[in-house]
């Protein structure tokens, strides 16, 4: 019987061990992975919806996912956004970022912190404010993805960003 016993007891050692190793685990520094439909660039996750909406509920909708509308912060990052966008399992169209100027004319800050935006990549001539009201930028279709001054009301597709 005892040696049924530590039979037993061994067996179950091993099972736990087993199942400890298929267990993805996260130590100190570690992300997990980006949830489903979503896109990993360096440490944030991103995710393209092809849903139109106006700048004000696409950031409700990236806050109820867990995110902002995305804060582009360089050159790299935004090319990476750029190609995303044009790659064939994304719809062309507009998206929305994080950039607005609604506080103050001309003062471009990003949603999520309100920093202020300090790379850019704004299609020739704008922010222009053309018609005024234009206080929310996205990334434009027909300027190749250059970034573009909106009317906040516009319905566009949107990218939200997660840490």
């Amino acid at each position: 019987m005892k040696m049924i016993s530590t039979l037993f007891v061994i067996v179950c050692c091993v099972l736990v061990v087993k199942s400890e190793e298929k267990a993805p685990r996260c130590v100190p520094g570690c992300r997990p992975p980006c949830r489903p439909g979503w896109k990993e660039y360096k440490d944030n996750c991103y995710f393209f919806s092809t849903d139109q909406k106006s700048w004000h509920d696409a950031e409700v909708e990236c806050r109820n996912m867990g995110g902002n509308l995305t804060q582009v912060t360089d050159f790299a990052e935004n090319s990476w956004i750029v190609t995303m966008i044009t790659s064939e399992n994304v719809t062309q169209q507009n998206y929305w970022m994080g950039g607005n100027d609604l506080k103050e004319e001309g003062d471009w800050r990003w949603m999520n912190d309100l920093s202020k935006v300090n790379f850019t990549s704004w299609s020739l001539g704008e922010p222009n404010n053309y018609g005024t009201g234009e206080d929310c930028a996205h990334f434009r279709l027909t300027k190749n993805y250059q970034w573009n001054d909106m009317p906040c009301t516009s319905e566009d597709g949107y990218i939200c960003e997660s840490p």
